[in-house]
């Protein structure tokens, strides 16, 4: 990828040189189509560290989009037909009924209070909402809901043409009916569909929340699986797990990040914004040292940023103020290394990669407390 370049430099003036065409192809979408860059947030606002990195980088950074197919989840057009919840199983355990026994039925309710039994062969794990897990490792056991999805052999009959024999699958042939009686066959999204109830498959065990709030990280799962549109998806290796959820790259998204109207509160992330995403090139990692590290952060419960990074926060339920003790510039790599030395040493490992020194990794950190502080408190200040 070609890194801007700073030509000129002191305490009071950076400037920064791209050309029109460079920042027409960064506003562009998935698409080709021109969405509008963020050229006061990368290039005006961004702190010196941001270019320092870029610089020692070189060609060492590549675009995420360059090395991995990025695509937003499914969108089910009608949410409270798609997405149920087990009645008297949990989601592991639908799941696993499903591998053993695809045609026992398993008792379901819906958002629209249908509650019925459909065939297990015909649910599937769904990531909903990133606010469902607890670690960045998605586990099955902190799932709240099952998609209604067709077996590999419905799907099968249906890419050859044929018509699907859902007499084979009453459970689930009744409930298609249930939901056409009430008309979500129509639905936009739905009636565009080449059969109304077929949803896309669109998988992956690499999970980013199209929002970035203060618990802030890249969701990953074992197994490739299934996510909603508030979610994009990829499936990467395990090296790119790891460098993605190191605090360097917590910055980056941090960077290319758009803000809602009025700056304030979660900032929302497209999927080209994604997939323009600079990224270590995976093949520079030494992938042993950085997936110990990874494989103990994946497995722990989440915290936000500043907790991870050594801060405390105030945790009285009305409280206006609750990152009056969040510091960036008091920030020390001590502090950081005692209070997540799992995310300490992933973090070494990509920022050797790049050669950063001490000082200059210790700006990272308190870059990136500093961005999602201004963030949150701002949020804090319009809300009240």
């Amino acid at each position: 990828m070609k890194i801007p370049k700073v030509i000129r430099q002191n305490e009071g003036v950076r400037v920064v040189v791209r050309t029109a065409a460079e920042l027409v192809d960064e506003g562009k979408d998935d698409k080709g189509k021109y969405v509008g860059g963020k050229w006061g947030g990368l290039y005006l606002r961004a702190p010196d560290i941001y270019f320092r990195i870029l610089e020692k980088a070189g060609d060492k950074m590549v675009r995420l989009g360059d090395v991995a197919d990025v695509r937003r989840g499914f969108t089910t057009g009608a949410n409270e037909f798609f997405y149920l919840k087990p009645l008297d199983l949990t989601v592991k355990e639908v799941a696993e009924l499903r591998e053993k026994d695809p045609t026992a039925p398993v008792r379901m309710r819906n958002g629209a209070d249908w509650e019925g039994e459909i065939e297990a062969a015909w649910l599937r794990p769904v990531i909903k909402s990133p606010r469902e897990t607890q670690t960045l490792r998605v586990r099955l056991e902190d799932l709240s809901y099952l998609v209604f999805m067709p077996p590999e052999g419905v799907r099968e009959d249906i890419k050859r043409g044929k018509t699907p024999l859902l007499s084979h699958h009453p459970k689930a042939a009744a409930y298609i009916c249930w939901g056409e009686e009430r008309g979500y066959h129509q639905n936009r999204t739905c009636a565009a569909r080449q059969i109304w109830w077929l949803l896309p498959e669109e998988k992956g065990n690499n999970f980013w929340g199209k929002e970035l709030r203060e618990r802030i990280g890249i969701f990953i799962s074992d197994k490739d699986m299934h996510a909603d549109c508030r979610l994009y998806t990829a499936h990467l290796s395990k090296v790119m797990q790891g460098a993605l959820n190191s605090t360097l790259s917590i910055f980056v998204d941090e960077m290319g990040a758009r803000q809602y109207g009025g700056g304030g509160g979660p900032r929302s992330v497209m999927v080209y914004e994604v997939k323009n995403l600079p990224i270590i090139n995976p093949q520079l990692i030494p992938s042993s040292p950085l997936l110990s590290a990874f494989e103990l952060l994946a497995n722990r419960p989440i915290r936000n940023i500043f907790e991870e990074l050594g801060f405390s926060l105030c945790r009285e339920r009305w409280c206006k103020h609750p990152y009056e003790n969040v510091h960036p510039e008091e920030l020390t790599l001590e502090q950081i290394q005692k209070a997540s030395p799992d995310r300490f040493e992933l973090d070494r490992v990509v920022f050797d990669v790049l050669g950063l020194t001490e000082g200059e990794r210790l700006e990272v950190y308190q870059a990136v407390v500093r961005l999602v502080k201004d963030r949150l408190t701002k949020a804090k200040s319009n809300t009240n």
